[in-house]
């Protein structure tokens, strides 16, 4: 389904952005915003904001931000597409449709050709899981304690040894031979021919959150390897961006998923009860999984494997979940090595037991680190002290929960707040790096910076309150533009926003909606309403206004020097001193509205 952008601006234009958030969370008016806690992340002191003025939201703690389809893909976990649906069956709007180019109309064929492949080869492996040709694969699930419920539940199924015959049922089903190849079931070559890719398998079908079969997961019985056999990436399939299970789990009732390792351990979660669990598929856990389930859950239960690998596993994926604003902790399954061992010998009651026990995600890293250290070694102990404190800054950018955490290193351990203090500054990584020598505010206060920039792209303050200012105020433009140019903001996003509204403003085409749809069209709109969610300064005189948009002025001025003394460029020294020239007239006079006008 394609709308007409003309479609989407209407949506847009009919569904205000204070009426839509302001629908799924409390909002306060502060100012010229209003404030709410963040849907996307877990916190205490509200950092979400909305500001009408640009029809934008944004977190200062998680970094989310956009416009009202954003926040409706992110919040309802929906498509593009669902979003602008969504927010037109709101607005009472009639759905207007556009025809599909060759080019989409095609993909989107392809796409439902090997979903429907996907699904009749699923039916083909259920089905022969309970003939004569499939009792070894039901004897294995049997034997794992699975009943039929479960297995007809999770579509289980099984490959037979003879790779050709799932190929011949699919042939007489109409489909080519670059089709069957193209879904990842059957592969081509010259000493088999066209055979199965999974044949000797038990089949693992994996469904995606609109519940279509888009792979398959295959284990072996016996001793051939691999042990797991995962359909490759495919138009329909990437395994990087699901989940087993999930298909289930994003249905259940309950705020967090249950994260395994491998098939078996989500289907006897599942049996058990514990509805919630998924797994990764045949790889480590990726940050486009951690995406996915931050969508629709801020809390995870990590039931890992017990042994070396699953704790390294854990670790990672712990630093993963906890990037995004999810709040993981770790279950101990010991004396087990994994959930489905635990499950068969303990039950459900000493499972769910161990998840009210489990162990918050950030303190489990810490004890992890405890373990590699000789705390008797005054050099060991500092080093322990060190990464232990350095592990704080996986909250950077989320104030509160790194207030919350520090203090809670002085009980455990015993480090005084000023230690804490020291070893963040001796820890620091580059990206938060501070300008100048100043402490921090409170012993535990971390950087105000948007996180996850590089120094040299760092944006400041008063170039976030003058871009604000000139895109509320359009007409503040012919006084900056005597000033300064696109290149004197620092580079990446501020310089892009700042191109954008000078080439808009200097052709008198801009407006608000039309910069919203260009940052929105270039996928840089989440990060650029950091930047915009400043108001303009709401002062009584225009003496006072333009004394204080000199100001900014300066203070950008004052920026570009600073970018150009951290070069090597010889050229760069002639430009810092007629700029700092600049500066001084500037600060000793007043701001020239004309050509004409002197200083």
């Amino acid at each position: 389904m394609r709308f007409s952008d003309e479609f989407i601006e209407e949506v847009k234009a009919r569904n205000d952005i204070l009426d839509v958030v302001g629908s799924y969370i409390p909002l306060k008016k502060k100012g010229n915003n209003y404030w709410g806690l963040c849907p996307f992340h877990n916190e205490k002191t509200p950092s979400f904001s909305v500001y009408p003025p640009k029809q934008m939201f944004h977190c200062f703690g998680c970094g989310e931000g956009g416009n009202a389809i954003t926040f409706v893909m992110k919040y309802e976990n929906a498509s593009f597409t669902e979003a602008v649906k969504i927010l037109a069956e709101r607005a009472g709007m009639e759905i207007k449709e556009m025809e599909e180019t060759a080019e989409e109309k095609a993909r989107r064929s392809k796409s439902d050709t090997l979903r429907q492949i996907n699904s009749d080869a699923a039916l083909y492996f259920m089905n022969n899981l309970y003939t004569p040709h499939g009792e070894k694969g039901l004897r294995y699930l049997k034997d794992r304690g699975l009943s039929d419920e479960t297995i007809r539940h999770f579509g289980l199924g099984f490959a037979g040894n003879n790779g050709r015959e799932v190929v011949e049922a699919l042939r007489k089903k109409g489909y080519s031979d670059e089709m069957l190849v193209a879904s990842g079931i059957a592969s081509n070559s010259e000493k088999y021919g066209m055979s199965c890719s999974f044949f000797g398998r038990v089949m693992f079908p994996i469904i995606s959150g609109d519940k279509k079969v888009i792979g398959f997961g295959g284990r072996v019985l016996g001793s051939g390897e691999p042990k797991y056999l995962n359909t490759s990436e495919t138009q329909i399939f990437d395994k990087r961006r699901n989940l087993y299970g999930y298909n289930f789990a994003k249905r259940a009732r309950k705020d967090y998923y249950i994260l395994c390792e491998g098939y078996m351990d989500v289907i006897s979660m599942h049996q058990a009860g514990f509805d919630t669990a998924v797994a990764s598929l045949g790889t480590a856990f990726t940050e486009e999984q951690a995406a996915m389930i931050k969508r629709d859950r801020r809390e995870v239960y990590l039931a890992y494997d017990m042994d070396e690998a699953g704790e390294k596993a854990a670790l990672k994926a712990v630093r993963m979940l906890t990037a995004v604003g999810i709040t993981p902790r770790r279950i101990s399954l010991k004396p087990c090595k994994d959930p489905d061992e635990f499950l068969n010998r303990y039950g459900t009651e000493e499972f769910e037991k161990r998840l009210k026990e489990a162990e918050n995600g950030f303190l489990y890293i810490e004890d992890r680190v405890r373990d590699r250290y000789d705390l008797s070694d005054p050099e060991e102990k500092y080093k322990c002290e060190r990464e232990i404190v350095e592990n704080l800054w996986m909250f950077a950018g989320d104030e509160v929960r790194m207030n919350t955490y520090a203090p809670e290193l002085v009980k455990r351990y015993g480090y005084t707040a000023s230690e804490i203090s020291k070893l963040l500054d001796e820890t620091r990584p580059r990206e938060y790096a501070r300008k100048d020598d100043a402490k921090f505010a409170t012993a535990y206060s971390p950087p105000k910076k948007p996180s996850g920039r590089k120094k040299e792209n760092e944006w400041t303050p008063a170039e976030s309150s003058l871009l604000t200012w000139i895109t509320d105020e359009p007409d503040i433009y012919r006084v900056v533009k005597r000033y300064l140019e696109p290149d004197d903001f620092s580079p990446g996003i501020c310089r892009r926003i700042a191109q954008l509204s000078f080439e808009m403003l200097e052709a008198g085409d801009f407006t608000n909606d039309k910069l919203m749809a260009q940052l929105e069209s270039e996928e840089i709109l989440s990060e650029a309403t950091g930047i915009l969610q400043n108001s303009a300064p709401d002062i009584d005189t225009a003496e006072k206004r333009m004394g204080m948009l000199k100001d900014l002025i300066i203070s950008v001025m004052e920026r570009k020097c600073e970018m150009l003394s951290s070069g090597d460029d010889p050229e760069n020294e002639m430009k810092v001193f007629t700029t700092r020239l600049e500066i001084d007239k500037l600060k000793s006079g007043k701001l020239r509205m004309s050509d004409e006008e002197e200083s």
